[in-house]
């Protein structure tokens, strides 16, 4: 197996990803892990890969151009791309297990606020690794790759075989755009650039409740709870 990973700060990885296991297999040319610096797909002299968001408010955002075209580059037929994000699919063992049936994965390591939800149209699944804030997805993917190699057949020997092993608000972060306002035929939402703040508000609060009510019902079920509490 080969595992690709786009960070924003990589030399992060280097002290995290190998120990003696996934060591071992990489030794024995059975798993692959290459880190990649997402600059490297930039073509200003600055290596932006990030801009405010659209419709305001604190923190920068992924560039949408910036994140599809690393990706696009290192995709094959057989490939999994994997984004470390709160709203992501909580990992676990069985997720663990399915992923490392797989030849190749990409791992696209979150950074600052977010990332321009058009990119998300070339990542195949959005994965957790708890409901808590790190400063950027480089740890979970780390956690990830060890999570998942080890499973795979000749990384670990027989007698360490994995087979025994056993947010700030409830609601999930809502959708989040920056430049380039058209993106391969998708626009921006027109709310975003309105400037008016209290209806841009609406529509984040209104995304967010549908974010969580489709990908974490359990959260949502809270969400529903605490209004009900409130207004009782």
């Amino acid at each position: 197996m080969k595992v690709d990973i786009i960070s924003a700060v990589p030399q992060m990885l280097d002290s995290l990803l190998y120990n003696s296991i996934l060591q071992r297999g990489i030794d024995r040319k059975i798993i692959e892990i290459v880190v990649h610096n997402l600059r490297d797909w930039t073509t200003d002299k600055h290596k932006i890969i990030d801009d405010t968001p659209y419709g305001g408010g604190p923190g920068m955002i992924l560039k949408a151009d910036i994140v599809s075209k690393a990706i696009r580059d290192l995709r094959k037929s057989n490939s999994l791309v994997i984004y470390t994000s709160p709203r992501g699919k909580t990992f676990n063992q069985n997720l663990a297990r399915e992923m490392s049936t797989y030849e190749h994965l990409i791992i696209l390591c979150g950074h600052y606020k977010g990332m321009d939800e058009r990119a998300m149209k070339s990542v195949d699944m959005e994965i957790s690794v708890g409901d808590y804030i790190l400063s950027g997805g480089e740890i979970p993917a780390t956690l990830i790759c060890d999570a998942v190699l080890r499973l795979v057949p000749g990384v670990m020997s027989d007698i360490e075989s994995a087979n025994g092993d056993s947010f700030e608000n409830i609601l999930l972060d809502c959708a989040y755009y920056t430049r380039p306002y058209d993106f391969e035929g998708e626009k921006v939402p027109d709310i975003l650039c309105s400037g008016n703040h209290k209806e841009i508000e609406k529509w984040r609060l209104q995304d967010s409740i549908e974010i969580t009510k489709s990908r974490r019902p359990d959260l949502y079920e809270l969400y529903k709870m605490s209004l009900k509490n409130k207004n009782s």
